[in-house]
């Protein structure tokens, strides 16, 4: 079942105006994880629970392995092929659905969907993030302190609540390679100068500057994951 665990981000209450579904790997014809399609069952039957709430597909892929390329030679982002399995297995309309296709990682992931689409719309506020369990502790994190830097946006402050869905459909062994990786990385974050920063300026700087997985130096020299665990992104 559903884990529901509310930030003190806002003193808003009440249901919330809109969600965001984490990304979370394609195989290799671009059809999500199994992972990923629990993820987007949830995000469908809370927007229809709610009256049609929109939906933000929340990642463009990995810096693990290369994205999805189609059949045109066209590189797809993950949001757009989350958006046309929700579209054709749950029947939510495309009107509903906001990609961002842009970030590579959960910090990213945060960022861009906050500066590119929530700050950007006073009246989505109330914010009901969905991932899986194996990464929701790091998801939580991530997203509060993302959603918590200055300035506040226009509209408010955010009210944030979590959503974790089941990760059984994993190998087992994979699935305890992913738990220990997210425990790892979140110790990272929790340690690192990335967490006291305070301000969207400062993080825009890091991501841009520093970040390997956006700035110019480091996406001009990915490599892919090589080993079992690249199958899960």
């Amino acid at each position: 079942g559903a884990r529901l665990a509310r930030s003190g981000q806002s003193a808003a209450s009440g249901p919330p105006e809109a969600i965001l579904v984490l990304a979370g790997g394609v195989d290799r014809d671009g059809a999500p994880h199994c992972t990923v399609s629990e993820r987007l069952r949830a995000a469908a039957k809370a927007s229809k629970s709610y009256g049609g709430l929109p939906i933000v597909l929340n990642g463009g892929g990995t810096t693990w392995k290369p994205r999805y390329v189609d059949l045109n030679g066209y590189a797809i982002p993950e949001a757009a092929l989350m958006a046309r399995e929700l579209a054709t297995t749950a029947g939510v309309s495309y009107a509903q659905l906001y990609p961002e296709g842009f970030s590579d990682d959960t910090i990213g992931n945060a960022f861009f969907a906050r500066t590119m689409h929530t700050d950007l719309r006073p009246e989505w506020r109330r914010l009901l993030v969905i991932t899986s369990h194996f990464q929701m502790a790091r998801t939580r994190a991530i997203y509060r302190w993302i959603f918590g830097l200055e300035p506040a946006p226009a509209g408010g402050s955010y009210s944030l609540t979590f959503e974790a869905v089941d990760d059984s459909c994993l190998d087992a062994h994979v699935l305890e390679m992913r738990r220990a990786k997210e425990l790892e990385s979140l110790r990272k974050f929790e340690q690192g100068a990335l967490a006291r920063m305070k301000r969207l300026a400062e993080v825009h700087e890091f991501i841009f500057r520093h970040h390997s997985g956006y700035n110019a130096e480091g996406v001009l020299s990915k490599k892919p994951l090589d080993s079992k665990l690249a199958d899960t992104y």
